[in-house]
């Protein structure tokens, strides 16, 4: 089993992530296709008004899995 960590933030539209969050909960999983299919699970964490940007890491660090949320466009809620 392997350890993976889930993220989420804001991507504005030259790149840099803010209001980076990162849930509390560790993901062991067998792989990282497993990994991402437990973090697809946490609706409550993954979405939410100040989120446009998940992704997941490994135990090293390693960008797994990403997934934008909104278009470019968007703002986060005030």
């Amino acid at each position: 089993m392997s350890t993976f960590h889930l993220h989420r933030g804001w991507r504005e539209p030259d790149g840099l992530v803010t209001a980076h969050a990162t849930s509390g909960r560790v993901i062991q999983a067998a792989s990282p296709s497993d990994a991402v299919s437990v973090a697809l699970a946490e609706g409550d964490f993954l979405v939410t008004d100040n989120t446009n940007l998940v992704w997941l890491i490994d135990e090293h660090g390693a960008l797994v899995w990403s997934l934008r949320l909104d278009g470019e466009n968007t703002k986060p809620s005030p």
